[in-house]
């Protein structure tokens, strides 16, 4: 029986980690002691954000820093020429094993920059996808948490369980947060830059186009058969998995990566490097050591998601996972990553800061969208890369939105829109916006009363109650009460 099990918390006021204000960071947050792969598709497709166990979502209207989900269509993404030369710097890097002049200082601007931005450095080439000091993302409350036994609750027998009459029959798929089971669609509108005058209006001939015109001009003037060389196809461009697999046996240097579950043996047995690669990483990047492998643990490895393998899914299944980076035999960087049925969501990445001249945060990021590109080869649907959250107001937060073939989550309507030059003009003028510009345009998803009854309420470890029933009993009680006062 697949279920979703949270405890919800309400709206939360909290420290701001990236404008540094104080409980000006306005958000719902919930803890989710267990979640399906496809509950939590939906929820991010609703603003939502995971960190560990605890789910939250920014109160745009209110809060100091604007949180826009943000997403990359990788089926159509293209690389820039910053991404190119970060990519032919690592393969050269492999090839040879050496680094030149340039690099060297690029790694010294790079460290000058990370301690400016508190570890967020945007120059171009080292921006990290994903990536954000633990300080910057929204805490969870210190909340004693119930004492939820998920094993037991899902072994309960249907006899033991409330239904209309006084018992309820489990449903395949709960939906704790009383959501259509629907996914949100994606709409994807037509890029809004673009002028109604450039469809009126043909675009200028190049030069070399009118001069061909000209010569075909004056050959036909002279009775001369008009005929156009043919000439060969221009060479094509290469894909990203060609540029990201350029090695060669005789490299000096070999990169090898490794997907493992964060519940798995590998992991377990990979610990004490991963570990120690993760405090180096934030004691010299964000100078902001953990004080103990628990808090690594319950950051990046304790997750909701259960894993799931569907027949029709991607062979490593649905659920958290990281991504190893291993150069020859040594763990240089690890990617958090969440495999859901329509995309990866980038949670985490940190790296060797001794490697700091390769740009491992933009090349990551570059590295992740190729594996969805691989995913969505077996499973089509899924060809989406989260990147989180698009802070525009946060200057040092924008770097997610140079991956082209961008979209921005509608705060109001959840449709998808593509980021673009008028967005971002937009958000310069007013930091909350409503990209869908429709204003009769709702969401799909709209919550209903008869959505009541997919909520439902834990009443012990064997029995829950739907949530329409509950308020009903609660109404009951309290117009009693006051009633007899």
């Amino acid at each position: 029986m697949d279920f979703t099990i949270i405890d919800y918390y309400g709206p939360q006021k909290s420290r701001c980690g990236y404008c540094k204000g104080v409980k000006c960071s306005i958000s719902s947050g919930m803890h989710a002691y267990t979640m399906t792969p496809k509950d939590y598709q939906d929820l991010i497709d609703r603003g939502w954000r995971r960190s560990g166990h605890y789910c939250y979502k920014q109160d745009n209207t209110k809060t100091c820093c604007p949180s826009y989900t943000i997403k990359c269509d990788v089926l159509n993404f293209k690389m820039s020429k910053s991404h190119k030369k970060i990519i032919k710097r690592m393969n050269r890097f492999l090839r040879d094993g050496k680094r030149d002049k340039n690099e060297e200082e690029e790694e010294v601007t790079a460290n000058v920059a990370n301690s400016k931005t508190d570890g967020d450095n945007m120059e171009d080439g080292s921006n990290i996808i994903g990536d954000c000091s633990i300080r910057d993302e929204v805490q969870a409350p210190n909340i004693p948490l119930k004492d939820v036994n998920v094993e037991a609750f899902a072994k309960a027998n249907e006899k033991d369980i409330l239904n209309e009459e006084g018992r309820c029959q489990p449903s395949c798929e709960t939906n704790s947060m009383g959501t259509n089971n629907n996914k949100t669609k994606m709409k994807e509108t037509p890029d809004s830059s673009k002028k109604s005058t450039d469809y009126v209006n043909p675009p200028c001939k190049k030069a070399k186009q009118m001069r061909l015109e000209r010569k075909l001009a004056k050959q036909a003037a002279k009775g001369l058969p008009t005929v156009v060389e043919c000439k060969g196809p221009k060479n094509q461009e290469k894909s990203l998995k060609e540029f990201l697999n350029a090695s060669n046996p005789d490299d000096k240097h070999k990169l090898k990566f490794k997907v493992i579950h964060v519940k798995s043996e590998d992991f377990f047995k990979t610990l004490p490097i991963s570990y120690a690669l993760y405090k180096k990483y934030q004691t010299r990047i964000h100078n902001d050591p953990p004080n103990e492998e628990q808090e690594y643990l319950d950051f990046l490895q304790r997750s909701p998601l259960k894993l799931s393998k569907p027949s029709d899914g991607p062979s490593s299944g649905y659920g958290s996972f990281h991504q190893q980076y291993y150069l020859d035999d040594q763990l240089i960087a690890v990617a958090v990553i969440d495999i859901l049925p329509y995309c990866v969501s980038s949670v985490y990445f940190f790296y060797d800061p001794d490697y700091s001249f390769l740009s491992l945060g933009t090349y990551s990021s570059l590295r992740e969208i190729e594996l969805v590109q691989d995913l969505a080869r077996t499973v089509p649907a899924l060809k989406y890369y989260y990147m989180g959250f698009y802070i525009h107001s946060c200057p040092k937060m924008r770097y997610k939105g140079k991956l082209s073939s961008s979209y921005l989550l509608c705060p109001e309507a959840y449709t998808w829109h593509p980021l673009t030059d008028e967005i971002r003009l937009k958000l310069d003028t007013c930091k909350y916006q409503r990209f869908n510009e429709d204003p009769n345009a709702k969401d799909d998803n709209e919550f209903k009363d008869s959505d009541m009854d997919l909520v439902l309420l834990m009443i012990d470890q064997r029995t829950y109650v739907k949530y329409r029933q509950y308020r009903e009993v609660c109404f009951y009680f309290v117009f009693n009460y006051l009633y007899s006062i």
